[in-house]
């Protein structure tokens, strides 16, 4: 996935040439949790080389969890802002969950539970404690739930994101093979087969697609079906986090350039949005949810601005009871707040979610509905208990 993300990237800013291609400072990326496999060694390097980059073109790969893909982004920002970082980077995320489970080949020391609650090591376990702590109800987890699916398959049907996503062909179960490019895009790479093959049995059907879409959103999502499902996380009575109203597992990847203006000068590119400020910011992991509700209020005060300055909040949504949480805390505005969905209808594949947030905000800012659009608020909890927020504006 990262190969075909880089390869797309230098294509769109005019670096197919490999002679040119010198003129990248670094690959910053970002893979998260269960950094093995795969997802091992340096990603960030060996994906460029597999993307048939340049070897001047150096990588390297960093992780803080939930936010890993908008930490990469800012550390791409600031690296050029102190003048170590040249001119030009690329940053992004990719987390591949279903091969790679959550948690793989990890080893926590066995002092950690002197120092922390055990449990919150279980993202779940995090939601319940929020629902429980703060009386977030199931109801106002379900129609969290819901309003992200309605968004997410609206924005869809109008293909609102089709500028940042790569159409590409694949080979996948042809059984469960869903409705993955419903506009018919057509796809610009081959991803390899060896993936599909390492997960098929013996006498699986492989059929070829093309994915075009994230495929996590559920249109015929109601109420109704939500408040069926029962909860995963725990088992009492007050148990209210279910499959339905979290966030999924999957696999993604997504990525950005970043320029100085003498960067954008140098490719003849006129910028699409620049970061205004970050903040990341430390709490109970038990709790880790509320994290936005924390972080907001820090990158808003070090970027010497007000709630009411922000035309939109993109704030991940990792499970509906920490949504709800911030969403009531902040007193955000319903309508003005993950208008296309966010982690529990298009997903939350970790180290990618930060820089898929920040590719949807240029969609976002390029559609007419949104012109009058100057400042966005990106934000999400952090596993372990963080909370990270930026502010993007508007170049104009």
């Amino acid at each position: 996935m990262v190969c075909h993300c880089l390869k797309e990237l230098r294509k769109r800013i005019g670096l197919e040439d490999k002679t040119r291609q010198g003129i990248i400072d670094d690959v910053v990326w970002a893979s998260c949790a269960n950094a093995y496999l795969e997802q091992g060694l340096n990603i960030g390097r060996l994906a460029w080389i597999l993307s048939d980059g340049s070897y001047d073109v150096p990588g390297c790969t960093i992780d803080r969890f939930c936010a890993s893909g908008l930490q990469s982004i800012q550390f791409a920002v600031s690296t050029m802002m102190t003048g170590f970082g040249g001119d030009i980077m690329i940053a992004g995320g990719v987390q591949h969950m279903t091969h790679v489970p959550m948690a793989s080949g990890s080893d926590y020391h066995p002092d950690l539970g002197s120092y922390m609650d055990l449990g919150a090591l279980n993202m779940g376990y995090t939601a319940e404690m929020v629902a429980r702590k703060f009386n977030i109800t199931r109801e106002d987890q379900d129609m969290f739930a819901y309003e992200s699916h309605r968004k997410c398959t609206q924005a869809q049907a109008a293909n609102k994101v089709k500028e940042v996503t790569i159409p590409i062909q694949c080979k996948a179960l042809a059984k469960g093979a869903k409705n993955s490019n419903p506009h018919n895009m057509e796809a610009k790479y081959i991803a390899s087969e060896h993936l599909a093959k390492a997960a098929t049995k013996k006498g699986d059907e492989l059929a070829e697609i093309v994915v075009a879409r994230d495929q996590g959103v559920r249109p015929g999502t109601t109420l109704e079906s939500l408040a069926q499902m029962p909860p995963v996380f725990m088992q009492d009575e007050a148990a209210t986090v279910t499959a339905g109203n979290a966030s999924q597992v999957n696999d993604a990847a997504a990525g950005v350039v970043v320029a100085t203006e003498e960067g954008c000068n140098a490719l003849g590119l006129k910028p699409i949005m620049k970061m205004v400020s970050f903040a990341v910011i430390g709490l109970d992991p038990a709790i880790m949810g509320i994290g936005p509700a924390l972080a907001i209020p820090k990158v808003l005060k070090r970027a010497g601005m007000t709630k009411d300055q922000i035309d939109l909040w993109e704030i991940n949504e990792a499970f509906a009871s920490q949504s709800v949480y911030v969403q009531k805390t902040l007193d955000l505005p319903k309508d003005r707040l993950n208008v296309w969905g966010s982690g529990i209808s298009i997903g939350h594949p970790l180290a990618c979610t930060g820089a898929r947030i920040a590719t949807d905000i240029t969609a976002i800012l390029r559609d007419p509905e949104y012109a009058e659009v100057e400042y966005v608020v990106e934000s999400m909890c952090i596993g372990h208990g963080h909370g990270a927020a930026a502010i993007w504006q508007r170049v104009r």
